[in-house]
């Protein structure tokens, strides 16, 4: 797949300025506010069942147009108009991204992975930065997540999971953050296998580190994140990265978890709560309380000395070709 910047789709370029703030650093003195999720969701129902068909629509048509096809009040029209009129500084900015690296896509490319779409549906984000080999979109996950401050147990079996996945060619889906995440990436790295990392924040940062600059070059690593990749920390985009591991795995093993907060316990209670993927957490003597709560709620408990049966029974069920996604539906289209 071309994943070149400067091949990006008239439609994906449209919703880039509509919907992110790719460019509102450029900008001054305009208040900027990029439409969210799910104003975006009503929008584009509305733009496939309008003559205006696409977003790619908005560059030939005028404010007058929009409300009268789109059913969108004046403010929202100007909203939009202003952002539009910001697309001369697009360009710089993908050719910057592009520099580093990253690629933009959108629900409007082939390259948007589409277990997002089918899985999440109407939160599924409209746009993805990106870094890496998109083809491992569409090789069969594993998520593996837990606690940053993880004990040694933990550490050894989050490895002795991810080298698993690694020899069963299974790829390795996590979260980038410190602790379980970066073990079994590493991990499933140095055995030779596949990782897919779903950042919360600092892309820009992580894909200047060698070691992952060697894997993504290698076609073993590929970085996503649905946030600007000059983003900072912030809680709440960190809870809500959790779900798009999820949503890109096909099933999830949970290795530590804390009991009743942080983000591993909020991912999983989600996942269990949404059925998006089985959960297998990690049981034993001396695991976290999260752990025996998350199997109290309805996970899968998965002892070390289960780790390579149920494994092996994992893998069979997805070469059987059981874990593929249903259609696409429409509204999702863009």
């Amino acid at each position: 797949m071309d994943t070149t910047n400067a091949f990006l789709s008239d439609d994906s370029k449209a919703i880039l300025l509509i919907c992110s703030d790719i460019v509102v650093k450029y900008v001054k003195n305009v208040d900027l506010k990029p439409l969210t999720v799910a104003e975006w969701n009503k929008i584009s129902k509305k733009l496939l069942d309008s003559s205006m068909k696409s977003p790619k629509a908005f560059f030939d048509t005028t404010v007058d147009d929009w409300r009268a096809h789109l059913d969108i009040s004046q403010d929202e029209a100007e909203r939009i108009e202003n952002l539009l009129k910001q697309s001369a500084y697009l360009g710089f900015e993908l050719e910057r991204l592009a520099n580093m690296g990253i690629w933009v896509t959108t629900r409007a490319e082939k390259t948007y992975p589409p277990a997002l779409k089918s899985k999440l549906k109407y939160k599924s984000p409209v746009v993805l930065y990106c870094s890496g080999n998109p083809d491992l979109f569409e090789e069969e996950g594993i998520a593996i997540v837990g606690s940053r401050n993880v004990d040694e147990d933990g550490m050894n079996f989050a490895q002795v999971v991810a080298r698993k996945c690694a020899n069963e060619r299974l790829t390795v889906i996590s979260g980038g953050a410190k602790g379980v995440d970066t073990i079994a990436q590493m991990a499933a790295l140095s055995s030779d296998g596949t990782v897919i990392s779903v950042l919360a924040d600092s892309m820009e940062k992580v894909v200047r580190r060698r070691e992952l600059r060697d894997a993504i070059i290698e076609n073993k690593l590929l970085i996503v994140s649905p946030f600007n990749p000059e983003c900072t920390f912030k809680i709440y985009n960190a809870m809500d990265r959790n779900k798009y591991i999820y949503a890109l795995s096909k099933a999830a093993i949970v290795v530590s978890s804390d009991y009743g907060k942080g983000g591993t316990w909020s991912g999983a209670t989600e996942n269990l709560k949404n059925g998006w993927v089985p959960l297998y957490v990690r049981n034993g003597s001396n695991v976290p309380q999260g752990n025996l709560e998350l199997i109290k709620k309805g996970a899968i408990h998965l002892d070390e000395n289960m780790v390579y049966d149920e494994m092996r029974k994992l893998t069979d069920i997805l070469v059987d070709g059981k874990s593929k996604d249903p259609e696409q539906i429409r509204l999702f289209d863009f």
